[in-house]
């Protein structure tokens, strides 16, 4: 096999083929949060830029992917350099944790699966035609075609045209917030000023990304000074946050008495 998993290294006709110099970077804030993925592909008869947002990923699936979409992008085998500022990439490739992962049904261990499986498959399908050489160097160094990458990947992962990671597969929420409880999230929620990060149900949530759910709290008697209160609120199965909506909120003057607002525990829909 080549360094990067393609075709067999050789000094045959496959040495005749086009040389290739993808240049690749991801980037995700927070991390998982929204993302994107950047690429500079130089080819003996042009240059091409290519970059994507996705509402809800992380770093190094950004990195994977832009590698990814450097490879697709070529229609004819070719020896190809992939430069990347991504060891979790260029290592998987290099020592061969790739393929041990594949002969083991993509399992790291007895016990534990390989992350971003899907994209690893999607990898060496791309990379099968093709000579592939893994090159890493260090990020924000000054290199003219990593910063260029960088500058695409931060673009897209801000831009407005977001897809959805299909395959991306939230770890578990630490143990301390999953055992917070809801009272814990509430008044989180409260001190921030119940920022609004979602609208809709059903969007992933975006601590974890299970889609959230319609939540009706359930009620008691509010504070005289309080001047609002939310009707309905966006909760996510997968991890408890909740999320305030400003569609559901309702106004208040001081002399509303006897009105209702959540308690500790939600009555879900």
């Amino acid at each position: 096999m080549s360094d990067g998993a393609g075709k067999a290294l050789s000094g045959g006709p496959e040495t005749q083929l086009p040389r290739v110099t993808i240049y690749t970077d991801g980037a995700a804030e927070p991390n998982p949060g929204a993302g994107g993925y950047g690429v500079v592909l130089l080819h003996p008869a042009k240059r091409l830029e290519l970059s994507q947002g996705f509402q809800l990923t992380t770093n190094n699936r950004m990195e994977l992917l832009a590698v990814i979409a450097g490879l697709e992008a070529l229609t004819k085998p070719c020896r190809v350099t992939v430069v990347s500022d991504s060891k979790y990439v260029v290592e998987s490739i290099d020592k061969g944790w790739v393929l041990k992962w594949q002969k083991k049904n993509w399992f790291r261990t007895r016990d534990e699966r390989a992350k971003n499986a899907d994209l690893w498959q999607r990898y060496l399908v791309a990379a099968e035609k093709h000579e592939v050489k893994m090159t890493w160097i260090k990020g924000h160094a000054g290199h003219e075609h990593n910063e260029r990458c960088d500058e695409l990947a931060v673009a897209a992962a801000k831009g407005t045209a977001l897809e959805i990671d299909v395959g991306y597969q939230p770890d578990e929420s630490p143990a301390d917030e999953k055992s917070a409880g809801l009272s814990g999230l509430v008044t989180r929620v409260t001190v921030s000023g119940s920022k609004v990060t979602h609208k809709l149900p059903g969007e992933p949530c975006r601590k974890c990304g299970t889609p959230l759910v319609k939540a009706k709290p359930q009620r008691k008697k509010l504070k005289v000074t309080q001047t609002y209160y939310f009707e309905w609120y966006l909760h996510c199965p997968g991890c408890d946050e909740m999320y305030m909506v400003e569609e559901a909120k309702r106004m208040l003057d001081n002399s509303a008495q006897g009105l209702l607002i959540a308690d500790e525990e939600a009555n879900h829909e």
